[in-house]
């Protein structure tokens, strides 16, 4: 079979976004986030994909990067029609990703499965190591919240040392790269939980067609264990019915203590992304 590939930036054309949509089309909608089909259009969106077609330009798979954060460290993932699966195609797109990652002279990258158990051998066949796993989690918006008295959530105001030490505190430094680019991405929008003027927990939220992401939230360990978590991801939830958003999403690593405040707050596993790295000599 005569196939064609090639490497095409985001944002990509319309009719490319519509074959890969209609691509995807039965695979359900969690697993289709590791592709990133909120940015194949984005205008300021930072990637490209490797796509595959056929000779009669039917698209029969594709890998879809993103460096999401501006860092050039990049995230990808690939998806091949479950009828050409054995004619190495994926290999194929993996190669194409190496090669534009060469090219965009890339950082770092990780690789992201979602729900897929049958991925080990392709991966570890390509030179790849698993690196961790997490497990998404969803959570119906809310009508209504009330916060206990005294307790506010308030847009960031460039309080930037206070929040700088709060998300070191709650993660590494490494997080302080990735909250400087949330501050300048207008599709971020960075909340504050406070008590009087304290500052005591924060959430980055992004909206992607009717989902709501809470992304870099934190609690500061000296506030841990009063319900400050709880109470800040129900608000969340609120924010998500108020804009009229169909469900909120997040992700936390399989190991994370946090991971009961989440299902205490309503959220529940719907599935495990696995992410591998290439394998280091």
């Amino acid at each position: 079979m005569d196939l064609s590939l090639s490497i095409v930036s985001f944002p990509v054309d319309e009719q490319t976004a519509s074959d890969m949509t209609t691509l995807l089309k039965e695979l359900p909608a969690e697993q289709r986030t590791v592709l990133h089909p909120s940015l194949w259009r984005a205008a300021d969106s930072r990637g490209f994909a490797v796509i595959a077609y056929t000779s009669q330009e039917e698209l029969i798979g594709f890998a879809a990067a993103a460096d999401m954060v501006g860092l050039h460290h990049y995230e990808w993932s690939l998806f091949v029609h479950l009828n050409y699966r054995r004619l190495s195609l994926g290999t194929a797109l993996a190669d194409g990703v190496s090669h534009a990652l060469a090219q965009r002279q890339a950082e770092s990258e990780l690789v992201a499965f979602a729900g897929d158990a049958e991925i080990a051998a392709f991966m570890e066949s390509n030179g790849y190591q698993p690196e961790f796993n997490e497990i998404l989690l969803s959570a119906e918006p809310l009508p209504d919240n009330c916060l206990p008295e005294g307790v506010e959530v308030v847009p960031y105001a460039r309080e930037a040392e206070e929040l700088r030490a709060l998300l070191s505190a709650g993660f590494d430094d490494t997080i302080i790269p990735i909250m400087e680019h949330n501050m300048i991405d207008p599709e971020r929008e960075i909340w504050l939980l406070q008590k009087g003027h304290q500052l005591i927990a924060t959430a980055t939220l992004v909206t992607e067609e009717s989902v709501l992401w809470v992304t870099a939230f934190a609690v500061h360990p000296d506030q841990q264990g009063h319900g400050y978590g709880k109470q800040f991801l129900k608000w969340c939830r609120q924010f998500a019915f108020q804009r009229g958003l169909t469900e909120v999403l997040l992700d936390v690593e399989t190991d994370n203590d946090a991971l009961y405040v989440y299902e205490k707050s309503g959220f529940q596993r719907i599935q495990t992304i696995s992410y591998w790295k290439h394998r280091t000599v």
